[in-house]
């Protein structure tokens, strides 16, 4: 009887780090990034311009779409660049109040970032 309850609560641990395992990696993805975000509004500029490009663009750096989703703000050679740039700036001109300063300090650290870390994997 000892042993079947052993085994049982052995099953129940197996169970729970295994389920558990694929929402700590996912939370875990780019932990070294720390940028301070911008505004929402900008964020949803950069989200609607980069869906485009990349399907669940973020700027969620827990996110395995992270690093490309930075590659299509940040790689000023690929040519999605200056149309990302264009329709991000478009939309965020409509972001009334928000100090442009706030997105220009996130741009550069995430890029910054990026050049660091972009060859890293999830």
């Amino acid at each position: 009887m000892h042993s079947a309850f052993v085994f049982s609560a052995v099953l129940a641990f197996v169970a729970t780090a295994v389920s558990a395992a694929p929402a700590t990696a996912a939370a875990d993805c780019n932990p070294s990034y720390d940028v301070a975000t911008s505004t929402p509004c900008f964020t949803a500029c950069n989200v609607k311009a980069g869906s485009k490009f990349v399907s669940g663009w973020t700027m969620d750096s827990s996110s395995p779409l992270f690093i490309q989703s930075l590659a299509v703000m940040c790689e000023k050679s690929a040519p999605e660049y200056t149309e990302f740039m264009t329709a991000a700036g478009t939309c965020m001109a409509g972001c009334s109040g928000d100090d442009p300063e706030l997105f220009n300090k996130e741009f550069a650290g995430a890029c910054a970032w990026y050049a660091d870390h972009k060859s890293d994997t999830c």
